[in-house]
């Protein structure tokens, strides 16, 4: 039981160092996408002319931005949830319920995975119009945080099962 112990830590310690690269990849979206949408602006209001390529790479820097978002949102358990009926259950009915519900995260991470996956290979010659940029660069991410968000429910459904419920697993007032 020590060696699951170890490797789940691991696998831990290695999927919440794949989000932290990308929250650090989000940031210089965000940074990127504030500077796109500046040279958009000033370019219009100023010049009267703004650069074809800034819309483009603003909107696209906001769908990855956004698809970071989601994984983050995951792995941090900040995400919308319905819970007035189930904090009223039982604990293992709880427990049940939350377990379910990362199996279906998982699912969901694996469709968003195959789905981009299909668009990455059927669209991989097209370039974006302003910019040329290939569009497979756009559906790449989309398929590795649907990877991140399943390999993120994963370690979460161990953690149930060795910890408890998500209530369970908050750190007590007395140990902040």
């Amino acid at each position: 039981m020590y060696i699951m112990e170890k490797i789940a830590a691991l696998y831990k310690k290695i999927v919440n160092g794949m989000c932290t690269v990308f929250e650090l990849f989000a940031a210089l979206c965000l940074a990127a996408m504030v500077i796109a949408v500046l040279v958009q602006v000033v370019g219009r209001y100023v010049f009267s002319h703004s650069p074809s390529w800034s819309e483009e790479i603003a909107r696209q820097l906001m769908i990855i931005f956004s698809f970071i978002g989601i994984a983050i949102g995951v792995r941090d358990k900040i995400h919308i949830g319905l819970t007035i009926v189930v904090d009223n259950l039982k604990r293992g009915i709880r427990l049940c319920i939350e377990t379910f519900g990362k199996v279906l995260t998982i699912i969901l991470g694996v469709m968003i995975s195959v789905n981009m996956g299909l668009l990455f290979s059927r669209l991989k010659y097209n370039r974006l119009p302003g910019t040329g940029i290939p569009i497979i660069i756009i559906y790449i991410f989309p398929t590795v945080v649907g990877i991140l968000i399943a390999l993120t429910a994963i370690y979460q459904i161990y953690d149930h099962i060795k910890c408890g419920t998500d209530e369970e697993q908050l750190p007590k007032e007395s140990d902040i």
